[in-house]
């Protein structure tokens, strides 16, 4: 399989993203720290210049200049799915996930021991899936709006929380508020002022 150069439009499309990871907390409980791409993001950066920038790519992804997929398809429905295959250098794949609702954006994460209908098989990469279901996670981090009360999320799910910090008050014993990464917060109603700290123990699928 031919990779891309080191100076191609591959490799200075990993060098932006790698400046522009957002920082949140990995654990709860501990201090450690992880990073992902929000994929509104990730869509002005492809989008900018009359998307140029993803033309590029996917030129070089497939070595042609008439690439068999289209810019726009990818920005509408497939650009995390496209950056989590350019990561495993797997690009050229997006041909076969585009032609899959069930292989879209809108339905990540994907279950690694439930795969969903259409997700190729390859001889050549018996570790294509698990490798996907690895590299996802930086590119599906949820959005917190009023309707997740009581919702859970797996450990391996990255939260939009930027910052914790311990806040004991009188009669709430071990609370911690919470900073919302900001396009990632719509938890107050359009028109209200954005919340900047949130009460963990008021969510359950915080806890």
């Amino acid at each position: 399989m031919s990779q891309p150069g080191q100076d191609g439009a591959v490799h200075e499309f990993f060098r932006w993203e790698s400046q522009s990871w957002v920082e949140v907390v990995a654990d709860m409980n501990t201090d450690e720290k992880a990073y992902f791409m929000p994929v509104g993001k990730l869509k002005s950066h492809f989008a900018a210049n009359n998307s140029e920038n993803l033309s590029k790519i996917i030129s070089e992804v497939f070595e042609s200049s008439h690439p068999p997929i289209d810019p726009d398809l990818i920005l509408s429905d497939h650009t995390a799915i496209f950056c989590i295959l350019l990561r495993i250098g797997q690009g050229k794949y997006i041909e076969e996930f585009a032609r899959y609702e069930e292989l879209s954006d809108r339905r990540l994460p994907f279950d690694l021991n439930h795969p969903p209908e259409g997700f190729p098989e390859l001889d050549d990469d018996p570790t294509f899936l698990e490798r996907f279901c690895e590299k996802q996670w930086i590119y599906c981090v949820p959005i917190f709006d009023g309707r997740m009360l009581h919702k859970h999320f797996g450990q391996q799910r990255l939260l939009p929380i930027t910052h914790k910090q311990s806040c004991g008050a009188k009669g709430m014993a071990d609370t911690d508020v919470i900073k919302v990464y900001g396009p990632h917060n719509k938890l107050l109603p359009a028109g209200q002022a954005t919340v900047r700290f949130v009460p963990i123990t008021s969510f359950d699928f915080i806890c």
